[in-house]
């Protein structure tokens, strides 16, 4: 009976054991968000960040061990705050501690010989300061160290586990928006890049060799992150300037294009990347400080903007190089800025505006009835059942000769039937998609054909009746 006894309080007490031993590892990786700190002080060429954090332990190699977990800690649960070289970025995961379904991984994650410890790139040669060394006391240390996390690993890490969701994945399956990137205007024009009337000369600016290498770094930053991005350079040598004139004078002012919305509706793009740059002195030293905005295709609404700054250097400062390193600095922050507003656009749809006019050969007018109803009223009608649920839209004019529709939000994306396989497959949804919609059910209730104009991806013009100038 005594040997039984014995025996059962060994195996109580090792069932004990192994339970304050999980607990401990949670207690200082899972609930340590107040014992210690973290700060992003620089960003690696390599999808790497240099993390000064805090850790604390019994021996110094202890608290050593603890910083470097800290460091991956604090990447995937807290939001870690940046400097002014370098943007603090979000947590990856999307709670402050592991949901219980996670609990299991991540505690194999962090343990001892767990995975945490090779997205540290510089466990072997990591050390720290004495200046940044603490004795607590009896026998206690806290110690604070430059952590390189391999931070584009442990995400894709992360990711491939089902842990941390995709960027393709936070739009909820969408694909990603389609851009293009241009210098500001205002930059432009400071530079003297404009033509003979004063406009901004997209060709005269790409002869500038710093700008080139800038877009190019820039492009190559958003394609490696798996973005649409569209040459600048390219496209102008399909669409130039002068047709934006051509067009003023064939259409008038409302529908003159200018060279902007003619290269996003050329390349279909859902959003606009705008940078200028600025060289500043600090303490002596120089660096260059870029403007990075980003817009609405559709509108030329503004959806954010970043400013981002290389480091301080003596000599003049490397453009490219400088924007490259901004670029890292800021790379996380903005891409999730981007998603989420084009999430939001998934959401909310793309705002257009639909102008309705008419021929004067055309004998209907759009105060014209068919079936007891103005044509006017069927045709805002169609609009309110197209429209995103909820949303509405604004009637700036109706008359008999012209109808002016805004903030119209339309789906971002349309399921359509291929006529040649029947097949239903889902395309992207801009205005002239929507106008071209709208213009056959206007000619099906008229007998009336209709032309389809396109000013950019967000405006689309609507013309009731034959064009007899054109017969002519």
């Amino acid at each position: 009976m005594k040997k039984i006894f014995i025996a059962f309080t060994f195996l109580f007490a090792l069932i004990s054991f192994e339970g304050v031993a999980q607990k401990y590892k949670r207690a200082t990786v899972f609930n340590n968000d107040n014992n210690y700190d973290a700060q992003v002080i620089a960003v690696g060429t390599t999808g790497t960040k240099y993390i000064y954090v805090t850790g604390t332990g019994k021996k110094l190699e202890k608290a050593v061990f603890q910083a470097q977990q800290n460091a991956i800690h604090a990447c995937i649960f807290k939001n870690i705050p940046g400097t002014p070289n370098a943007d603090g970025v979000p947590q990856l995961y999307d709670s402050p501690e592991p949901k219980d379904e996670d609990v299991a991984f991540f505690d194999d994650f962090f343990a001892s010989d767990g995975m945490f410890f090779h997205f540290i790139a510089n466990r072997n040669s990591i050390k720290p300061e004495n200046k940044d060394i603490v004795n607590l006391g009896k026998g206690y240390y806290q110690v604070k160290l430059k952590v390189q996390v391999s931070y584009d690993q442990l995400k894709q890490y992360l990711v491939d586990n089902g842990k941390v969701k995709a960027f393709a994945a936070d739009l909820s399956g969408i694909a990603k928006p389609k851009m293009i990137i241009f210098p500001s205007d205002d930059w432009c024009k400071n530079a003297g890049f404009t033509d003979s009337n004063g406009a901004v000369d997209y060709d005269k600016a790409l002869s500038d060799n710093n700008l080139r290498d800038m877009i190019a770094a820039f492009e190559g930053f958003m394609s490696k992150a798996g973005y649409d991005i569209n040459n600048l350079r390219q496209e102008l040598n399909d669409y130039k300037t002068s047709r934006a004139y051509d067009l003023a004078e064939e259409y008038g002012n409302e529908k003159a294009a200018s060279m902007k919305d003619m290269l996003a509706s050329a390349v279909r793009a859902d959003m606009r990347i705008e940078f200028d740059y600025r060289v500043k002195n600090e303490a002596g030293k120089q660096f260059v400080e870029f403007n990075i905005g980003v817009y609405d295709a559709a509108t030329n609404k503004s959806l954010f903007s970043n400013v981002a700054r290389g480091t301080a250097v003596s000599g003049n400062a490397q453009l490219v190089n400088q924007l490259k390193e901004a670029i890292q600095n800021i790379q996380d922050h903005f891409l999730t800025q981007i998603n989420d507003k084009f999430a939001m656009m998934a959401k909310e749809g793309r705002e257009i505006i639909v102008i309705c006019d008419r021929f004067e050969s055309s004998s209907i007018t759009y105060n014209t009835s068919f079936d007891g109803d103005k044509l006017s009223l069927i045709i805002a009608d169609y609009i309110e059942s197209e429209i995103i649920e909820g949303t509405g839209f604004s009637t700036d004019q109706a008359s008999a000769n012209k109808l002016k529709f805004s903030q119209v939000h339309i789906p971002l994306f349309k399921e359509k039937k291929n006529r040649r396989t029947g097949k239903v497959v889902k395309s992207a949804q801009y205005a002239k998609d929507f106008g071209e919609g709208l213009a056959e059910y206007i000619t099906e209730i008229t007998n009336e054909p209709c032309r389809v104009e396109a000013r950019g991806v967000g405006k689309v013009f609507i013309t009731l009746g034959l064009d007899i100038t054109e017969e002519e």
